[in-house]
């Protein structure tokens, strides 16, 4: 179980990454709900990647993406939830192995999955 991360020099560092909590989002939200809570945000990370994490370290990084303006928050009575503002960023490693149909990934460049599909499929 993936419950601490080692920086390069093997130091401790954070729980969980900006990038870990727009995954989850990615993974448990759909256009018609976008929203998720933080307990929800905990559970995918458990469920998808093995991350388990107190929900008050969810809600610090949910905060902290806020004042950053990657995620928004709603108040619904007494809960709140969240919904990402930017879609998760591929790791550096996963970029550089990416290939388009074309060859290679130009800077920058991105292709919608339909577009992808309907370039498959010619």
């Amino acid at each position: 179980m993936a419950t601490q991360n080692r920086d390069d020099d093997g130091r401790f560092s954070e729980k969980i990454r900006d990038q870990d909590v727009l995954k989850a989002f990615d993974a448990e939200t759909t256009d018609d709900d976008p929203y998720l809570t933080v307990g929800e945000v905990a559970e995918a990370l458990a469920e998808h990647w093995d991350v388990e994490v107190t929900d008050e370290a969810v809600r610090a990084r949910l905060e902290r993406m806020r004042d950053d303006e990657t995620v928004d928050r709603r108040q619904f009575g007494p809960g709140v939830a969240y919904r990402a503002l930017v879609a998760p960023r591929l790791a550096a490693d996963v970029t550089e192995t990416v290939e388009t149909t074309d060859g290679e990934l130009a800077d920058g460049e991105t292709t919608s999955h339909d577009d992808l599909w309907e370039r498959l499929d010619e």
